[in-house]
């Protein structure tokens, strides 16, 4: 009798722990499912996008990604946790069906995190990332212009420069009676901007358009590597699977980018950002490719525009952003030596933006609200700019970095449609070539900086970038971007050598 309780005790742990263990291979397959679902649904990145940005270090990032993770996905696997283990008190009191039920149950939870683990893997574009890593390329040793190997002279005194970056800017945000995706226009004031002043678009002439942004220029520091040096961001990284670059000694040693090429000329150079500087390693590049004066999150504490309490979000709002861009460019215009002044704003990123106290609820969407302040309030620091003595002899370039990570108000639009906005004011040639139905990326931004600043550039080809000034072809058009998206984002040999 003994013997036989002993042996049903056993059983009945035995059981216990195999629904456990089940129990936690089907909640695991649910989770993964449920987070891979909800990132195929909120981003439209590549995978290789996704592992560059999860493997930079969190410092000086915002955590509302997390937040929303949490908000979106906990309560379906804690749903289907309770479903589980209700089901399993309930199997347990239906004795007799005990040995059945755990068979079928158990297989259950295998087919569970068989069919989530292959969902996840295509959700994510796993399998297309991996046939990259195989394939290699030769469109560096064939196409790429090192800026060592050709002349830059200044046509007549050189241009300020000042760079706008603008976080997420998509034209897909004007209405489509201009060339966007949406009912309302939600930047009138940067549509505005791109007619009255210069402005390279691939859509018909009177139409608001842009460029393109091939794999590996889709984050903000892959943006700002390709729109100032013509290369995507591909370098490995590190072994412990971190983004390297952000914690090496030198960040692409081997490359020469617009920030060296405009130190050799006497520029002072500044950066200047709403968040952590090294986060992704942005510092770092700015500092060793032109010797950047950074103006960050830190600065803006340590100059004491704010203090560590008033942090919000990503670091502060684009309100003091442009609130110190209009101290740091008065100093700056105060100096005898000519000056490059790099800025990135925030309120724009994913996910939906970042509803300041100048935002107004015009619209009845959070993102469309937050686009509008950020057309506003650049506008007003255009407005300013025009008043000061620099304006005249200052090249101001707005370009978006890159498309939203996230869907909002671009989930029913083609990734591919979905152009970064340009706009050139004072540029100093005239385009020798069309300016609309052009097919140009990321690259081109680089050498068309130096030429709208009046620097002439041999062969007129920078990096993987045409100067879009001339009447050369860019290589998304002479190769098709198909073409040249699937060539830089297979290894390259020549990358690794001489870019690292």
């Amino acid at each position: 009798m003994k013997e036989h309780q002993k042996s049903s005790q056993t059983e009945q742990r035995r059981a216990i722990l195999w629904s456990v263990v089940f129990g936690i291979l089907f909640v695991l397959g649910v989770a993964m499912a449920t987070i891979c679902g909800w990132y195929r649904v909120t981003f439209d990145l590549e995978f290789k996008e996704l592992l560059y940005t999860l493997a930079s270090p969190l410092k000086g990032t915002g955590e509302s990604t997390v937040s929303q993770i949490l908000h979106a996905c906990l309560p379906i696997v804690l749903i289907c946790t309770a479903l589980y283990v209700v089901m399993a008190v309930l199997l347990w009191k239906k004795r007799e069906l005990l040995p059945w039920a755990r068979r079928v149950g158990a297989l259950l939870c295998v087919v569970v995190l068989i069919v989530a683990s292959v969902f996840s893997v295509y959700a994510l574009r796993l399998p297309a990332y991996l046939q990259a890593l195989n394939d290699k390329t030769t469109v560096y040793e064939d196409y790429y212009v090192d800026p060592e190997m050709v002349t830059i002279t200044a046509n007549g005194e050189p241009k300020n420069l000042i760079y706008i970056y603008l976080e997420s800017m998509e034209t897909t945000y004007a209405s489509k009676e201009v060339g966007g995706a949406q009912y309302y226009n939600f930047m009138p004031n940067l549509t505005d901007l791109a007619k009255e002043n210069l402005s390279f678009s691939d859509k018909a002439e009177g139409m608001l358009g842009g460029f393109h942004t091939p794999l590996g220029t889709g984050w903000t520091m892959s943006a700002l590597l390709a729109t100032t040096s013509g290369i995507p961001f591909s370098f490995p990284l590190g072994e412990n699977g971190h983004n390297k670059m952000s914690q090496r000694e030198y960040f692409a040693s081997g490359l020469t980018t617009l920030g060296d090429i405009l130190a050799e000329k006497g520029y002072r150079q500044e950066f200047l950002c709403g968040s952590d500087s090294s986060f992704a390693g942005r510092d770092t590049y700015f500092e060793q490719h032109g010797n950047y004066e950074i103006f960050d999150l830190y600065t803006a504490i340590d100059e004491h525009y704010m203090t560590e309490d008033e942090t919000v979000w990503w670091g502060f709002t684009d309100e003091l952003l442009y609130k110190i861009a209009k101290d740091e460019l008065t100093e700056l215009a105060a100096g005898e030596r000519p000056f490059n002044f790099t800025m990135l704003t925030v309120d724009t990123h994913h996910i939906d933006g970042y509803f300041c106290k100048l935002c107004q609820n015009k619209y009845g969407n959070k993102l469309a609200n937050v686009v509008d302040c950020a057309d506003r309030q650049l506008a007003s620091f255009l407005d300013w700019c025009r008043e000061q003595d620099f304006y005249e002899d200052t090249v101001i370039v707005i370009t978006g970095d890159h498309p939203r990570m996230d869907t909002t108000l671009v989930g029913d639009t083609d990734y591919y449609d979905r152009t970064i906005y340009n706009c050139f004011l004072n540029a100093v040639p005239t385009p020798a070539g069309k300016t609309t139905e052009r097919l140009f990326t990321s690259f081109d931004l680089f050498p068309t900086t130096l030429a709208a600043m009046g620097f002439s550039i041999e062969g007129d080809r920078l990096g993987l970038g045409v100067n879009l000034f001339s009447t050369q072809s860019t290589l998304a058009e002479a190769l098709g971007y198909d073409h040249l998206e699937t060539e830089i984002n297979k290894f390259s040999d020549y990358y690794i050598r001489e870019f690292s």
